[in-house]
């Protein structure tokens, strides 16, 4: 991965209930077909509208493409929504109450020599709208509807993350959805 420090980072593996497995670290869970493990993904939302960021150039997975508010992964002995909400700070400078489970899907995709192997978990929250984009993770922010991200998904798909198009297919089939449309 990119810094010594993810290669030290340790994510907690899981079968395909969630249920805790081990543990090993980030790069090895990336690395060739991965290792499944723990992760959530989270749509923020400030007056009907989700807030995007489109990934820093220096992601090894996905560099440049849109995705979800945020992403990341659970760490031993930490909740997902510990998770989001210590995320949700180092990345976009937000915080924000309590965070609902929409839902959940497991998923394969590779990139070059590294891969994701994920059980994620999508978190949808409601904030205030004030971010600070952490620039070393993001490069843009943009702000749109439901509707409309799923109108650019339909025209752009390669444009964005596979994860955020599960997500988002997850998202529009859950009860949340006509609560954030």
């Amino acid at each position: 991965m990119q810094t010594t420090q993810a290669r030290q980072e340790i994510l907690v593996l899981v079968d395909e209930k969630d249920n805790q497995i081990g543990t090993d670290t980030r790069e090895n869970c990336h690395l060739g077909r991965g290792k499944r493990h723990r992760a959530y993904v989270v749509f923020l939302f400030h007056e009907g509208k989700l807030i995007l960021q489109q990934r820093s150039k220096l992601k090894t997975l996905w560099p440049g493409a849109w995705d979800v508010s945020f992403t990341s992964h659970v760490y031993p002995g930490e909740s997902y929504e510990q998770a989001a909400k210590r995320k949700g700070i180092q990345e976009l400078g937000a915080t924000f109450g309590p965070v609902k489970d929409a839902y959940s899907f497991v998923y394969f995709a590779p990139q070059g020599k590294w891969a994701e192997n994920e059980f994620c978990k999508l978190l949808v929250a409601d904030f205030d709208g004030k971010v600070k984009p952490n620039p070393d993770e993001i490069m843009a922010i943009r702000w749109t509807t439901v509707k409309e991200l799923g109108a650019q998904l339909k025209q752009y798909p390669d444009a964005y993350t596979p994860w955020l198009k599960l997500a988002f297919d997850g998202f529009i089939g859950s009860p949340l959805a006509k609560k954030f449309s």
